[in-house]
């Protein structure tokens, strides 16, 4: 899974579970605690299925085509910035978690969403 040991995914892993990990603590510091796990989700989950993609059709060189990232980045902004805080107070819309989503799309496209060699 040469995919998933990519040095930009391992580092929003870890910055992800590190941030988990503070806030489980009890340490919320922004704006670390209110983006962070936005910009990181795309890169995240992304990564996942561009590596079960080529792990499935035996196609090391498969990228994922843009209409995908933006459905994806559309999916994410879509229920989490405006559905669930219609139904749930838990949930807050935020503008600049739509503009981290979208940054987290951008790195994954420039960055991660390469053919393996």
């Amino acid at each position: 899974m040469q995919t998933l040991r990519h040095p930009f995914f391992l580092l929003c892993f870890f910055l992800f579970l590190l941030n988990q990990v503070l806030e489980l603590s009890g340490i919320f510091l922004w704006p670390l605690h209110t983006h962070l796990d936005d910009l990181l989700c795309l890169p995240l989950a992304l990564t996942v299925v561009l590596a079960a993609e080529r792990w499935y059709f035996k196609r090391p060189g498969f990228v994922l085509p843009v209409s995908y990232i933006l459905s994806a980045f559309a999916v994410f902004a879509v229920v989490f910035e405006l559905l669930l805080p219609l139904f749930f107070t838990r949930y807050t819309a935020d503008a600049l978690d739509v503009q981290a989503y979208a940054a987290g799309g951008l790195a994954f496209y420039l960055i991660l969403n390469k053919p393996l060699p």
